[in-house]
This record gives C-alpha cells, structure tokens and sequence, in this order.
C-alpha cells in the first residue's frame, strides 16, 4: 500500500525530530509480506521501532490510542521478523508511538516511550 502524503510528512517529520535527539535512523517504511514498520532507529545502543501517527488536529485521541489491538499484534510479528532478519534477537528493544500534529506553523510533538 503507497503511504499517503500526510503519512509521508508526518514521518519524514518525525525523523528529524528523532535525529535531533541524537538518534539514528536505520530504516524508513520497512516492508514485508506482514506489513510495513515506519521507522526502525537506533538509541544508544537500544534498537526502538516507532510508529507514526501524524494528525491535523490535536482534539483528535493521542496517538497511542490509535494503535489498537490487532495493530500491535501485526507490529509484535513485524519486529520479530526484523530482529530475525538482521541477527539482533539478542538486542535491547523498544516500541515508541511518535504523534506528529500538524496544526500551526511548527509541529507538535507527542513521544510515548514503550507505547507496547
């Protein structure tokens, strides 16, 4: 499925914001036959998957409520599937959602750490 172009900011976004905490991104839109993981980065040592919500509005519900049950058991297969994939079983792991609102002239933020 082709992201669609508020997605694609949203994620592009969220990126640079990661960047400028001083993380590194690994991979964009990883994909396979399970589905697709926004963003796979690196945080001092610890590999974190981070889902991107990204909103016009901030009246909407945060974005960790928009990932729902069946969602994060189609993430748990995707990590598991990348950790496999790349040899990192071991590794220390994370799972953030990352709100990306855009609603004025500069976007708002919203980090949860360990959304799963």
């Amino acid at each position: 499925m082709k992201p669609k172009p508020l997605g694609r900011k949203g994620e592009g976004l969220a990126a640079a914001y990661l960047r400028d905490l001083g993380w590194e991104i690994v991979e964009r839109n990883y994909r396979t036959r399970l589905g697709e993981i926004d963003l796979v980065c690196r945080d001092h040592g610890t590999t974190v998957f981070v889902e991107v919500k990204t909103r016009t509005s901030s009246e909407i519900a945060r974005p960790d409520q928009s990932v729902t049950q069946r969602k994060q058991a189609k993430l748990r297969r995707l990590i598991e599937d990348y950790l496999v994939k790349h040899n990192l079983e071991s590794s220390d792991v994370r799972f953030d959602v990352l709100g990306v609102t855009l609603c004025g002239r500069q976007p708002e933020y919203e980090h949860i750490v360990g959304a799963l």
